[in-house]
């Protein structure tokens, strides 16, 4: 284990439980504080009112998981042994993130999204040509001690590597692999939620399995899912997409002369109708305001977009609700804790620990010519 700035790196290698195991064994020096993000998790439940019908849809939610994603069960399974932590209960903490907006939305409760602005850029609009896709990771602040890079090389599979907390299985963040696809989440909240796969699990299948955009959406529309969140993607070819989860439902929104821009709204006509605003009336609309900024900034540097304008983009503080770096405040539970920029035709992510108007980028790539998925 290496440490990037103050955030640690782990390196993982084997079967999902082994994966598991070397995750929980590696992040062993973090278990309190582990610990203290499930409680704060239980207490927020407990707090917004979770009764007998929240508790029956997670239990369906793992029965599912169970059946149809014995990868992710094992990979938890190793990373409870690994923390020696209680199986049934570090899979609820997961699962209850995710499946919280169907107790938001359905009892009208305001729960502050996690955040997250998310934007890609490929052809005419980048200076190479090269495609470049970027992420900010607003959070709850008690996962900034707990955010880790994780480089995973499973037995079946790509090489990919990952940001996530530690405690957490899959792809929590936003993550990239050996064959140059990229994959980045942001919160929606949605009422189209119920027992499938999360994203994290949705994300790892991705870059243990797939090399292309096309792929990627093709197996996200196949696979029972539980909704709540966007994933945007891009692969080496230059190709993008941005894809909507609902359980039931799903919307594909495709590249504007080279542009995508994600927040924590949907955009698609399949989707729009299921997003749930929960923000407190003082942060109602920065999802909006984050990526219109996001979008004007993009389209003034078109076709001068790069690496330099994206560490800048990142970084951009500004007025009312439409700042990209976001700080504490007594307003929001959540800030940014991170930002991930994406090189797919390098094979390489640049990583920026905390808040990236103040922090350094750390560099993790692969070497093409080393390239050996194990399919």
């Amino acid at each position: 284990m290496t440490h990037t700035g103050t955030a640690r790196v782990i390196d993982l290698k084997g079967s999902p439980y082994q994966m598991g195991y070397q995750h929980g064994r590696q992040v062993r020096p973090l278990r309190p504080q582990i610990i203290t993000a499930m409680e704060a998790r239980f207490a927020q439940l407990e707090q917004d009112g979770a009764d007998a019908a929240f508790a029956a849809l997670v239990e369906e939610t793992r029965q599912v998981v169970e059946t149809i994603d014995p990868a992710t069960v094992a990979l938890v399974h190793g990373l409870a042994d690994g923390l020696e932590l209680d199986f049934n209960r570090l899979l609820r903490y997961n699962l209850a993130a995710f499946l919280r907006d169907a107790l938001l939305t359905r009892k009208l409760l305001n729960g502050p999204s996690d955040g997250c602005t998310t934007w890609a850029a490929s052809g005419p609009a980048t200076g190479d040509g090269q495609p470049i896709l970027a992420k900010n990771r607003d959070y709850r602040l008690e996962h900034l001690p707990l955010q880790v890079v994780v480089k995973a090389e499973p037995a079946q599979g790509y090489r990919y590597t990952f940001v996530t907390s530690a405690g957490s299985p899959g792809v929590f963040v936003a993550g990239f692999n050996e064959a140059g696809l990229a994959v980045a989440d942001s919160h929606v909240s949605s009422s189209d939620v119920g027992p499938g796969l999360p994203t994290y699990a949705l994300s790892m299948h991705l870059l243990e399995e797939h090399r292309s955009v096309r792929s990627a959406l093709d197996y996200l529309q196949a696979t029972p899912r539980l909704g709540r969140n966007n994933l945007l993607l891009a692969d080496a070819g230059g190709d993008m997409a941005l894809f909507e989860i609902g359980h039931h439902h799903s919307g594909v929104v495709e590249a504007e002369a080279g542009l995508l821009v994600s927040t924590n709204h949907f955009r698609s006509p399949a989707m729009q109708p299921y997003f749930v605003e929960t923000d407190p009336p003082a942060r109602r609309g920065n999802t909006f305001e984050r990526y219109q900024l996001a979008w004007e900034r993009l389209s003034s540097a078109y076709g001068r977009i790069d690496l330099t304008l994206a560490q800048q983009l990142m970084a951009a503080h500004a007025d009312g609700l439409a700042s990209l770096c976001c700080h504490p405040s007594a307003a929001s539970e959540t800030a940014t804790i991170a930002a991930m920029i994406f090189l797919p035709t390098q094979r390489r992510m640049l990583f920026s620990h905390g808040q990236p108007c103040q922090g350094e980028y750390y560099a993790f790539t692969y070497d093409r010519s080393t390239s050996h998925p194990t399919l």
